[in-house]
């Protein structure tokens, strides 16, 4: 080794991992030196300092490791119901992923320091499916390493429903109105007879939609979802 270049190797360095091999290198030599020198004292000097130069190469990584356990964010989350008490089957999920544990009261994520969003701000998602509920918050994470949350599930109105207008011939309608019973909205099909309106309402619940087009009417009670659904227009 060129010790005249160490010094420079050294000052070049910033990375914990890369720090401690290369100070188990220059451990490494130092030793080798100690044992061709066939002195005791050289030899005992050499291995204080070879271990002396582990230990310091160590320390770096090891600290950077402590750290790193240490600033572990552990988010607690509290989901209310319909009816603003706490509940035990909602599905909780994060922008940063991660499984969450069934804690006492609600549920826990343990967000590292290589998964905290750069902008610092976690949003938490909860959902109760058989209820047609969902809700979701937003936390910062910053110096408090035991935030808590509190999410508030609320109907959920944000499906939609898609398909396509036809008349009687399976021919696709361009310009028929569209619309959710006891919704004031209406959309219009496009030349291929398609169409995409908002249920107000959840995945999976059913929706009556209402198509017409001059004398030409039709009625049909739908699931909301991605499944297309088909209006066929007839003269009542």
């Amino acid at each position: 080794m060129n010790w005249n270049k160490a010094p420079e190797l050294a000052s070049r360095i910033t990375d914990p991992v890369t720090g401690a091999v290369f100070v188990a290198a220059m451990a490494f030599t130092v030793l080798i030196f100690a044992l061709r020198s066939r002195s005791r004292v050289a030899l005992s000097v050499g291995v204080f300092l070879a271990c002396g130069m582990t230990v310091l190469g160590l320390f770096p990584l090891a600290s950077s490791v402590f750290l790193q356990t240490r600033q572990v964010y552990h988010v607690r989350v509290t989901v209310l119901g319909g009816d603003h008490l706490p509940v035990s089957d909602a599905d909780v999920t994060s922008s940063s992923g991660g499984e969450p544990k069934a804690v006492k009261g609600g549920w826990e994520f343990d967000i590292p320091p290589q998964a905290k969003p750069l902008s610092g701000q976690l949003v938490l998602f909860a959902a109760e499916p058989s209820s047609f509920l969902s809700g979701q918050a937003n936390v910062t994470l910053s110096d408090d390493y035991f935030p808590t949350v509190t999410i508030q599930l609320v109907p959920d109105r944000s499906a939609l429903v898609r398909g396509t207008v036809v008349d009687e011939r399976g021919h696709p309608v361009a310009g028929a109105d569209v619309s959710v019973s006891g919704y004031p909205e209406i959309v219009v099909t496009d030349n291929m007879g398609s169409f995409s309106v908002y249920a107000h309402a959840a995945d999976g619940q059913v929706v009556s939609l209402r198509a017409q087009k001059s004398d030409l009417t039709a009625s049909k009670s739908v699931p909301t979802g991605n499944t297309p659904v088909e209006l066929v227009l007839r003269r009542r």
